[in-house]
């Protein structure tokens, strides 16, 4: 048994390193160099589904980045109608998973980066008398940090990239002109402005570089994330949302970095 065992690992390396054997290409090297390239993460639902839909059908690369690909089922049919959609495993919470796609991908110019994993988090668990502080680390981890983590790890994709372009979903309820309108809410409250504070750095940071930071807020969508909000009242589609929020990536600008836009256009102050 040993010695049949020994030579199907032989043949497997002689199959494997064989000339004129080639290894089964990756999904980016069917990328066209010619189109530009956008990065989005929890592209498996919502927003982040419409994104990669909306890229693939104008033609860009799309690197559709989710914890559970196996289980994302819309988003593999996406896959299978575009050849330039690339799906990666990967959870912005977990240091291993951004570095591994990041090395991947070293050699991709980027030219969108568009961090647009988050979550709400348990409303009751960040309402006054009932905090959950390992509830607030949770949604700190993954609205905050995890778009840092990400921007610092593709930080050279951008660069070589055309566009130069580093966008945030979200961020209104982290600034004083909404955040203050309502109570309770704190935990997405604080992991915004906490995230606002983080991208406005990195922007003056990357003062010179070409690169342009920008959070931009899609609007009260109808998403499982506006569910999880307990917000009942008028809202958008994601198919919506996303075309508009796509548009107003394509128009920004250099003097536009730093700022919380929104979907319309108009600027948040903070």
């Amino acid at each position: 048994m040993r010695v049949h065992f020994t030579l199907i690992l032989l043949c497997l390396q002689f199959v494997c390193t064989a000339p004129g054997v080639a290894e089964p290409a990756r999904p980016e090297q069917r990328f066209d160099q010619g189109q530009p390239t956008v990065l989005i993460t929890g592209s498996n639902r919502g927003l982040g589904l419409e994104f990669a839909r909306k890229y693939a059908e104008l033609g860009w690369n799309v690197i559709a980045t989710c914890r559970r690909p196996e289980a994302a089922i819309a988003l593999q049919a996406l896959a299978a109608r575009f050849d330039r959609v690339a799906i990666e495993t990967l959870d912005v919470t977990a240091g291993d998973d951004v570095r591994r796609v990041a090395h991947a991908y070293a050699d991709q110019p980027i030219d969108v980066l568009l961090n647009n994993a988050g979550i709400y988090g348990d409303l009751y668990k960040q309402t006054l008398g009932n905090f959950d502080y390992e509830e607030l680390k949770r949604v700190l981890d993954v609205n905050t940090i995890g778009s840092l983590r990400m921007s610092e790890a593709f930080l050279d994709n951008v660069r070589a990239g055309q566009q130069k372009k580093i966008v945030s979903l979200g961020g209104g309820m982290g600034t004083p002109t909404i955040g203050s309108m309502f109570g309770g809410h704190y935990f997405m409250k604080m992991s915004k402005a906490a995230h606002i504070s983080a991208m406005g750095t990195l922007q003056k940071d990357l003062k010179g570089t070409g690169i342009i930071v920008t959070m931009i807020s899609p609007g009260r969508v109808d998403t499982q994330m506006l569910e999880d909000s307990g917000y009942t009242g008028k809202s958008i589609s994601a198919e919506e949302s996303a075309g508009l929020v796509i548009e107003m990536i394509a128009r920004l600008e250099p003097g536009m970095g730093g700022r919380v836009i929104l979907y319309n256009g108009r600027t948040i102050p903070w």
